[in-house]
This record gives structure tokens, sequence and C-alpha cells, in this order.
């Protein structure tokens, strides 16, 4: 058996060197081999058929499959010819090996444009030429594609500027590959080899040990499923030494208020603005592996496996300065085991000095992610973790231990003067990027919703007003855990929601997302933070409005309430409608929107957080109102729903009956709410209107 049994992988540039290695070795491992090379000579110049029949040779003598093909990647028509002949011969396509490549050196002065658009058009253009050929047939096998950078591309050499500025161009490429194909299955990772071979013989710094076969391990491991969980990531190879690069950003620095830097401020706060951080403490970091498993040996001392009955995870820490880390949780209990092992269902990232803080018990477990000192890709099982683990006792059972760790003395406060209020940081702006609006994607989000009106499926299809939620949950998720704020994410609820539509979304808009912080209100009992966001395509406002979260803290002291006066009864509604919640609803909108807060979806998180059972998405119960003023007002044309607005009131559980209730006034204004069974008031306030 091996680990590439039945896929089929298709390899360019694989007739000499590294290609070569990776056609072997994945052949080796099972696969059915597609060997694609032009046969040039290094300068791209030439073609010829020898090298990829000869491969293609040595795999079949071997016992494996392969065939060749002799098409250039700067040939989209050849592309499709290489695709085509692995489904026509095997049936499909499961892995594309982006390999292919020439060198036209030259320093930047001297370059001649024909010698940079040579080198652009093989390794850039060549690279996606592939993989939109082959993007069909991957996504039908849920498949993986791995590209190839380069430590040129990643962190420059002399006299490569084309070379360079195609390789970071292919790493850029492959990130957004990764986001964008992650729905599908589809993995897209790097490799940025660094070998001995035709390509690199005259090169000093390649050392003559370091050989192509080298190259090809990491390649196999990509391509087979030991990798499926793994997507965005460039592993640099040289020798026998793997190692990752990452692209980073530091704290840097952030000035209060609204006034524009000055460039004289840059100039003073430099320092600060370039830190990469203090170093680690040496009570850490200087010790050794042992010294840092010794405190997450710690973690169990703290474990309450009542708090989340049959939670599993597997919670790797990355720690920057130290040892890595693994957290297991199965079984109802706790253990961790040194290094990385298994498949993470959450990663955490944290500082060496930032953990020993918190495991001497100077600062508290929240607040290390609340400020951004610890990071997190999971929210489900950050959330989990905060129930299921005491830090504090964990702390004090290291610190029991360990009293020569013992802070010396209480770290110093940061003067008031540095430390925003909420009133400097109003005005503060969020980027969230860029989002391809896909039909798959809204046409799965109108079914989660119970919604089949025909204007969201077909050939000219629009979006679900309401689908805006799939593409700005990570906006509006940046937005609530801005360190700066420091909002309690376990005490947040969703307030209001309004928006408005300008213009409809369709399939392949390129969807600009912006926010900024429009006010911080403290309330009595709690604390109330509104957001503006924003939908931007081709430079123009396509959708824009506002979301406010609601922070519960305890009711300040200021006597009993004042009753209230009785509200007059509203008049009869225009009409009503009813609307059953599926059992499933939950688990379905999670899938459909992005959004899978743990309190939708386990209902062991949803009892912890004082539930009864998991909740239906606020955002949800919005949506099913949008379908129904669409189908009875805007006579089935979503486009003419110009804007729409909610307070979200009381949680809504599946398997109860809603009430929708409207009352149409003139000039399109629409007033609406909804009702549970026993006639409360899930979502008050709904307002919209009709063109």
């Amino acid at each position: 058996m091996g680990l590439l049994d039945g896929k089929v992988v298709l390899i360019t540039g694989a007739g000499g060197g590294i290609g070569r290695c990776h056609a072997l070795a994945c052949a080796a491992e099972g696969a059915k081999v597609v060997v694609n090379d032009l046969g040039g000579a290094r300068d791209g110049t030439g073609a010829g058929n020898t090298m990829a029949d000869a491969v293609v040779a040595e795999i079949v003598s071997a016992g494996g499959e392969a065939i060749p093909n002799f098409d250039s990647v700067t040939d989209y028509e050849g592309c499709e010819r290489m695709v085509r002949a692995a489904v026509d011969t095997w049936g499909g396509l499961d892995v594309v090996v982006n390999n292919a490549g020439i060198l036209r050196d030259r320093t930047f002065a001297k370059l001649q444009p024909a010698e940079w658009d040579a080198v652009v058009d093989v390794h850039l253009t060549g690279t996606r030429n592939v993989v939109r050929a082959a993007l069909d047939a991957l996504k039908m096998r849920g498949g993986a594609i791995i590209n190839t950078t380069s430590f040129s591309g990643m962190i420059g050499n002399f006299g490569q500027s084309n070379y360079a500025a195609a390789k970071a161009g292919i790493y850029g490429l492959t990130r957004v590959l990764a986001l964008e194909l992650r729905k599908y299955g589809v993995t897209a990772n790097c490799i940025a080899p660094v070998a001995k071979t035709r390509m690199t013989d005259d090169i000093a710094m390649v050392a003559d040990e370091w050989g192509p076969e080298q190259i090809s391990p990491p390649v196999v491991f990509l391509a087979s499923d030991l990798a499926k969980h793994i997507t965005g990531t460039v592993l640099g190879v040289q020798g026998q030494r793997i190692h990752l690069y990452e692209v980073k950003t530091n704290d840097g620095a952030e000035k209060a208020g609204p006034e524009l830097w000055t460039p004289g401020e840059i100039s003073e706060r430099w320092s600060e603005i370039t830190d990469w951080g203090k170093p680690a403490d040496p009570a850490i970091d200087s010790g050794s592996d042992d010294r840092i498993s010794a405190v997450f040996s710690y973690f169990p001392a703290g474990f309450k496996s009542a708090a989340v009955p049959g939670w599993t995870a597997n919670i790797q820490w990355v720690v920057d300065g130290a040892a890595d880390q693994t957290v297991i949780v199965e079984g109802g209990s706790a253990r961790v085991q040194s290094g990385l092992h298994g498949t993470p269902t959450c990663t955490v990232k944290i500082a060496s000095d930032t953990l020993a803080a918190l495991f001497k018990g100077e600062i508290d477990a929240a607040k290390v992610f609340m400020t951004g000192k610890a990071t997190a890709d999971n929210m489900g099982d950050l959330m989990k973790m905060g129930m299921a683990f005491d830090f504090e006792k964990s702390a004090a059972a290291y610190a029991a231990d360990h009293p020569e760790d013992a802070a010396a003395e209480e770290p110093a406060e940061a003067p008031i003067a540095d430390v925003p209020t909420a009133e400097d940081l109003v005005g503060k702006r969020y980027d969230a990027g860029y989002w391809l609006v896909d039909q798959d994607e809204f046409e799965a989000y109108a079914r989660a919703t119970d919604d089949d009106n025909p204007a969201y499926f077909g050939a000219d299809a629009v979006a679900p007003p309401m689908y805006h939620v799939k593409p700005m949950i990570g906006l509006m998720m940046k937005m609530a855990t801005d360190p700066s704020l420091q909002l309690d994410i376990l005490r947040l609820v969703h307030g209001e929601h309004e928006m408005t539509f300008h213009r409809p979304l369709r399939h392949g808009d390129v969807l600009q997302l912006r926010g900024d912080l429009r006010s911080v209100e403290e309330k009595s009992s709690g604390k109330l933070v509104k957001y503006g966001v924003y939908g931007i395509v081709d430079g123009e406002m396509a959708m824009e409005g506002e979301t406010s979260y609601f922070i519960r803290g305890e009711r300040k002291a200021g006597g009993p309430k004042k009753p209230r006066a009785a509200p007059e009864p509203p008049p009869a509604p225009s009409f009503t409608l009813a609307q059953a919640v599926t059992a499933d609803q939950a688990d379905r909108y999670a899938a459909a929107s992005g959004d899978d807060n743990p309190i939708h979806v386990d209902p062991a998180t949803a009892k912890a957080a004082g539930l009864p059972g998991v909740i239906l998405h606020g955002l949800c119960t919005m949506a099913f109102a949008q379908r129904d003023l669409v189908r009875r007002v805007c006579d089935g044309d979503p486009r003419r729903l110009r804007s729409l607005g909610v307070r979200f009131a009381k949680p809504v559980f599946p398997g109860e009956t809603l009430t929708l209730k409207v009352w149409q006034g003139e000039g399109g204004d629409v007033a609406f709410a909804t009702e549970n069974e026993a006639g409360k008031t899930v979502i008050s306030n709904g307002r919209a209107i009709v063109e």
C-alpha cells in the first residue's frame, strides 16, 4: 500500500531534476503520473520529447503507470490537454504539482523586457494556466495543488528580479487559492526548494550534497491524505532540512485619536513601529524544551470535564521562543504532549513570555486572547477551552512546585496616557480584504434559509440580500474580537443589524470588505458597541449598514427600574406568515453562513452558557423575514428590497414555530416583527424599504 494509491498526479517540468524526482517518488507511492515536460533548455529555448519519455519509461519499468505530455505551460490549450490526458486515461485528477521553470538571470538594470516576460510567463502565468485548466477536475475529487516558489521569491536574491517577482507572485496566488478553494476540499500549498540541478549548477551557495531527490518527500506528503488539513503553507526544503516560510506582522504602534500621523511622529516612534517584541522570558526560554513541557504539564490540573461533556479536541500551541505543545481532550480527560501531534482542531499562537506571565498568575487567561497576546483559529474550541480549563488553578499548581519562577514584583501598569479610551478608538477602521462571490455559496445560503426563490438559481441569478452575512462574518468577528476594545466574547450578544442594498451581488463579483467603529456606550447592564460595515464592488458601494453588539455585565447600581407605560396595541398586520424551524436548521445555517459559534451547533456549549440548548442564529431569523418580504412585498424580486433592519429580542430554538407579522405603509416603508409560538417577540423593530 502506498500513500498515493489510486491518485492521479500531473507534474509539470517533470523530465529532469526536481520534477523527475517528484514523478518517481509519487509513482513509487502508487500514483498514476502525467509526466509533462516541454523538453527545452534551462533558459526555455528548444523543445523535444526525449526527457518526458525517459521518465515515463523509468516509472513503467518499475511497475508503475505513467503517460507523457510535451505541452508548454505557457499555452493554455496545452494545459487543457495535460488535464484531459489524465481524465481520459484514468478517469480524473487528484493532484497538480507545478514545477516547470526557466532562468534568465541578469541584474535589473541590464534585464531586457523579453527576459522578464519569458520568466514570468513560465513560472507565474504557467502556474495559473495549469491550475485553471485543472480546477474543475480537482474540485470533483477534493484534490491538492502544490506550487513551487523559491528562496528568491520569499527573501530575494541578487540578479533574479524576474525570477523573484514570478515566485513571489506564486506565493500570493497560492495563499488566495487556499482561501477560495477550502470550501471544495481542495488544498493549495507551496514548496520552496534549494537543490543542485542544471538550473542551479553554477550557483555556489547551493551545496553539492543538496540533491533534488530530497525535495520530493514533502511533495508526496502534501499530495497525500496525511495533509488534507494543511493549506496555504510554504515549506522550504534544503537538503535534509524542512522549514516554514511565513509572512508576519508585528504589533506595531497605533496612534490615539483621529489626527493623521505626521512624518515626525513616525520617526520618533520608529523603534516601536518596527519592534518585534521583547526577548522571551528567561524563566521559560533559557532553560530547555523540558522547562516549557513542565509548564504545559500543569494544564490537566485545571481541567473541568463536567463543563464540556463529550468535548474532543486537539489544541496545538505554537510557542514563539520555546517548544510547541499539543493538548489533547478526549474521553473526559486532558493530556499534554511536547511537540505538535495529530490533526489540530485548533491552533493557538502565543509568545513564551506571555505564557510565562500566564502561569505566574500575572495576567488573566481571558485577557490573553482578548488583548491579542495569543490567537486561536477556532472560536468554538477557544470558547470551550475557556469553560473547561481553570487557568488560575493550573497556575497555582505550577507556582506551588516552582517558587523560583514567582514574579519578583508586580508588573508596572502602562501610563494612563498610553491607554486609548473608547472615545479615542471611535472611527477606527477595519479591513477584511476581498471575497469572491460564488453562486454555489449563495444558492446554499438560500437553501439553508428554506428559500426556493428562482431569482437565486440559474444563469442570471443574484444573491439573496442576506447572503452578505457569508462574506462579512469574518469582518464582524474581527471587529468583535478587536483586542484594543477588550470585549468579552463569551458575554457578547448580537443586538441589532441593519443593511442598505445599493445593488445585488452576482457570481464573480469581487467584494471589498471594510468596517469602522461608530460608538462605544456604557449601559447600566453592560456595554453597547456599534460598527459600520461596507461592501464595495468595482469601486462602488454595493451595500452598507450598521451592526451592534451588547456585552452583558453586572447591572450598575441605580435603584429599581422605573415602571414603563403600557404600549398601545399595534394595528392589525397587513399579513402574517408562519415558519417552522427545523431540528437541523442551526446546523444547516452554520454551514452555509460560516457562523459556527458553538452555542448554535453544540448542545454542551449552549448549556454551559446558560441556555437550555442550541439557539438559532439571529441572522437566520432575519433571513426568514427577508425571504418572506421578497416573496410577498417585492413580488419575488430581491432587487426591490433596498434596506432591511432588525433588533434581536429573544433567542429562537430549533423546533419552534415562528410567525412573521408585517405592516405595509406608504411609499415602500414596511414594518415587521417575528414572534415565537408562545407569543414572545424574537425580532422587534423590523423595518424595510421596498422600491
